[in-house]
């Protein structure tokens, strides 16, 4: 790069800009009437972005000569940020540096960016550049911005459980990430729950720019900025709280003045909400607004909520104070009825007490309250006091679930995406609940897939039937689940059973599973899936759907397929765990030409009945070794399969330090196959 030539901006600086205020318009008329106006006056007087004179940045622009309105000027101009601002690109981003958390290292990313930014931009930038990990559940704080105190209960309710359902079901948390009211007590809640790991924290505070105590401080390009989170308490700005992970730091062109960041928000929140909560999964991720405390600007701002199309969930602890107790008396008084003449006057008297205002002004608050109870179904009201109350977080995810409105099998897609099987437990999987046809076992299929232990096991609770659930195409499909280094593992193993490679995109086949496990295992074991009636009838069921000698997943109609005789549940996976011993010829006449010429079986039939045995060979192979232990512990024969997984992580072990692999993934196999590891490994329930 030559002297000359300017560095390249970076991903950043191309997709964000600051705004700098270019013309001075004075916030008072009533002007000094120096003629021309003294050096004195001009430096004192604020422009209506709240700058003085010598705070803007004029770039190209020159200073006004005067204050006064020349003739034929506009003196009720109106100082706007579309008409009055100049974008340019961002000059602030990078990392902060919390130096008063003494006993932790709290460093957070941050960036400037405009008022006008783009949602989907902004999304990218915590995904891509952040690497955030997608949310499954979006908890957005709203609530005081002075510092108030939180009842010791309610403060505990509030901490606790808000904390536990982000962290139990990835949940990002927005807020307004300043040092002082409900923000604060959000940066208190992570740092006493939040665990010592404050790098897998995902809470980001959208704070204005122009609030900021020595934002200028914060000024460089992918910076390292060391920051002090206590200011001057006679300043009317703000600090950002050291217990946040990340900050979008709103500019509008304005200096000290609170709001611009409410927008951005809203459309980050609805853009969220319309990402699917995980790949899998067709449901978007749910929002619920977390309520404590709040000015009058909190009545409105629920309205809002509520009367969205769909809906956003309110969650509110009641004894947080002001707006939230408000919102809770009304929504209490009027479950089945309208207020009294003489409770409605003193209910004006209250909120005229509350928030400090007049006659008038109370009851235009009180309208935007009733309006809001009208949305009654969507306001959840939390009282940490009462003893019949559920868990605060549980409470959270309930609201979460409940208010999107969605179906059973949505809902039970969302708790599965959370892993939280208590709340499908309790919420989804009750008595009466109406089922559409295959819903359980697709969730089945994903609980498997996203490695969701506990919601096997509840699914099973609740009669899933492995025999019935496993058929080719689903066990294919679990086969070819891409898992990173796993997949390729599996499909190196496939190799070396083979002995050919295999092309890019190979989808893998039942046989090649057998194979794999015959070429662990040794020459004494033979797969259900390599004999002879099994490969027939699936070459036969191939050439059927056109596709001879590809290795494709079955088609969909065929999945519920199954062998209808009670004699052919000999032939599961103990011929697998087991010397080979049996021969074709072993099966009678009568029995095989059942098989072969038998017009209701046809070519459909497979010859086996799927059950755990295979899904614990499936869980052996993609090295989930919870998901192992859980399967071992069914059916019969673990003495047996047992044995089978030591032999097969042994195998493997070998195979992966042939490999050159990563050594720690040779020590992991050779961990899971002790004996001590299966038969006393912890195995996660509900």
């Amino acid at each position: 790069m030559s002297f000359t030539e300017k560095p390249r901006k970076s991903w950043i600086e191309e997709n964000f800009s600051k705004r700098e205020c270019v013309k001075f318009i004075p916030s008072s008329r009533d002007l000094h009437r120096c003629t021309p106006v003294c050096q004195v006056c001009q430096s004192l007087i604020r422009c209506c972005c709240g700058r003085l004179t010598g705070e803007h940045s004029w770039q190209e622009s020159l200073p006004p000569a005067s204050l006064h309105p020349g003739p034929g000027q506009d003196v009720e101009e109106d100082w706007s940020t579309e008409l009055h601002t100049r974008a340019s690109p961002t000059n602030a981003y990078g990392t902060v540096d919390f130096e008063d958390t003494a006993t932790r290292v709290c460093r957070a990313k941050y960036v400037r960016v405009a008022v006008d930014s783009k949602p989907e931009v902004l999304l990218q930038l915590m995904l891509r550049e952040w690497q955030m990990e997608r949310p499954k559940l979006l908890l957005t704080v709203q609530g005081g911005s002075e510092n108030f105190i939180l009842p010791p209960k309610v403060n505990q309710a509030f901490s606790k459980g808000l904390i536990t359902a982000a962290l139990s079901t990835g949940a990002w948390i927005l807020t307004d990430g300043i040092n002082t009211g409900v923000s604060k007590y959000v940066g208190e809640a992570v740092k006493i729950f939040g665990g010592h790991d404050l790098r897998t924290r995902n809470t980001v505070g959208i704070t204005p720019w122009g609030v900021i105590d020595n934002n200028t401080d914060l000024i460089g390009r992918d910076a390292f900025r060391p920051y002090q989170p206590l200011g001057n308490p006679l300043s009317k700005r703000a600090c950002l709280n050291g217990f946040h992970s990340h900050f979008l730091l709103v500019d509008d062109g304005t200096l000290g003045k609170h709001g611009c960041q409410h927008g951005l928000r809203r459309k980050l929140e609805k853009h969220i909400q319309l990402q699917k909560i995980h790949p899998r999964l067709n449901q978007g991720v749910p929002v619920v607004c977390v309520v404590v405390e709040g000015g009058p600007a909190i009545v409105s701002t629920v309205l809002h909520y509520v009367s969205n199309v769909p809906p956003v969930p309110v969650f509110v602890f009641e004894g947080s104070g002001r707006a939230a107790d408000l919102l809770a008396f009304l929504h209490k008084q009027t479950i089945d009825r309208q207020l009294d003449a003489d409770i409605e006057e003193d209910f004006l008297i209250r909120i005229g007490d509350v928030f400090g205002i007049e006659r008038a002004e109370a009851t235009h608050l009180y309208t935007l309250l009733l309006q809001c109870i009208d949305h009654r179904q969507s306001i959840t009201i939390f009282d940490s006091e009462s003893e019949d109350q559920m868990p605060p977080d549980a409470a959270i995810l309930t609201t979460a679930l409940k208010g999107t409105k969605a179906s059973a099998a949505e809902q039970l897609s969302m708790t599965l995406a959370w892993d939280r099987a208590d709340i499908a437990q309790k919420e989804v999987l009750v008595y009466g609940q109406h089922w559409q046809v295959g819903s359980l076992e697709q969730a089945m299929l994903d609980a498997l897939v996203m490695d969701r232990v506990s919601f096997v096991k509840l699914l099973i609770d609740n009669g899933m039937t492995m025999s019935r659930f496993l058929t080719v195409d689903r066990l294919e499909e679990l086969y070819n689940t891409p898992q990173g280094q796993t997949h390729r593992f599996l499909h190196h193993l496939v190799e070396d059973a083979k002995q050919t490679s295999l092309p890019i995109g190979y989808h893998l086949s039942l046989i090649d599973m057998g194979l794999v496990i015959e070429y662990l295992i040794g020459g004494a074991y033979r797969s259900t899936y390599t004999r002879k009636h099994f490969r027939a009838a699936y070459s036969r069921m191939q050439e059927k759907e056109g596709r001879w000698g590809s290795s494709a997943s079955l088609s969909k109609h065929r999945r519920g397929l199954m062998p209808t005789s009670a004699s052919l549940q000999d032939l599961h996976f103990f011929r697998t765990a087991q010397p080979y011993k049996r021969k074709e010829q072993d099966e009678s006449p009568e029995r095989s030409q059942e098989i072969t010429q038998s017009p209701s079986l046809g070519d459909a039939s497979l010859l086996v009945s799927f059950n755990f045995n295979d899904l614990f060979v499936w869980a052996v192979l993609q090295q989930r070794q919870q998901m192992a232990l859980f399967l071992w512990q069914h059916s019969e024969e673990a003495l047996a399969r047992a044995t089978v997984a030591c032999k097969l992580y042994r195998s493997m072990a070998v195979e992966a330090r042939q490999s050159s692999m990563d050594d720690n993934i040779t020590e992991r196999f050779k961990t899971y196959s002790l004996p001590s590891s299966q038969i006393s490994g912890p195995v996660r329930s509900t």
